[in-house]
């Protein structure tokens, strides 16, 4: 049987935008009752689309990314808020559900987190091409409470001027790089992982909202992504070209 199109949440309550990342999402409330952090009009397209498909290959990955979903702010809703909230705009946003008892990941917290799961996420921005991941600048959180990672924020995924040197250099499980290429039935473990998610991405870009084809909401001027690229860029995940070329 087909999977269903994903459901569109509608949001009740904008509560203002977020203080820190640098897309500036809004922390707003769904009709779930959960709180999200919603990336909307206020960013390209590109964003969500980057968004939208790193999230679907994290969770077939088996990744620690926080629960996200489609939502939408109704016009009748944005025409209440300031003025300058009112450009989160109402067509469908990406939204990441807010976990709480958490705190952004430093550096000296990476002994704390299991050898295996930095390969995994190193290996994952590998492949999606994020270099938004660095020790400056981890777009990690982390979970005292429960004392588990969580991954945000991949609005710079594939990156067309990635960095090889700077990523294998300043990736915060950088240390992890030498493993990866040394051990290959590690690699031959994460391509397998990597291929079987790749129909996630597939999936994920059959069913993002129309209205991610257009930059405008106008829906006149073509989004500056390109899907075909992207996909063959994930198809590397499969192939050993993975470990060899960017």
């Amino acid at each position: 049987m087909p999977e269903a199109a994903p459901r569109i949440l509608q949001i009740v309550e904008v509560l203002g935008p977020s203080e820190q990342g640098k897309s500036i999402p809004f922390k707003c409330r769904a009709e779930d009752g959960a709180l999200y952090y919603v990336k909307g009009q206020q960013t390209n397209r590109a964003s969500l689309w980057c968004e939208w498909i790193s999230a679907h290959l994290a969770v077939a990955l088996g990744l620690p990314i926080p629960p996200f979903s489609l939502v939408q702010v109704d016009e009748a809703l944005r025409q209440e808020l300031p003025r300058e909230w009112q450009h989160i705009g109402c067509t469908p946003a990406f939204g990441s559900r807010h976990r709480s008892s958490t705190a952004w990941f430093e550096a000296s917290l990476v002994q704390q987190v299991p050898l295996p799961l930095q390969q995994d996420v190193l290996a994952f921005d590998w492949w999606i091409r994020n270099m938004d991941r660095l020790t400056g600048n981890t777009n990690l959180l982390w979970d005292a409470d429960q004392k588990q990672l969580v991954m945000i924020d991949h609005n710079l995924a594939f990156d067309p001027y990635f960095d090889v040197a700077m990523f294998r250099e300043h990736h915060v499980f950088a240390a992890q790089w030498p493993v990866l290429c040394g051990d290959l039935v590690l690699q031959d473990e994460l391509l397998r992982r990597m291929s079987d998610a790749l129909p996630r991405a597939r999936w994920a870009c059959d069913n993002a909202p129309a209205e991610w084809q257009w930059a405008n909401a106008e829906m006149d001027v073509p989004a500056d992504f390109d899907l075909d690229k992207v996909l063959a860029l994930l198809a590397r995940g499969a192939t050993p070209e993975l470990w060899r070329t960017v």
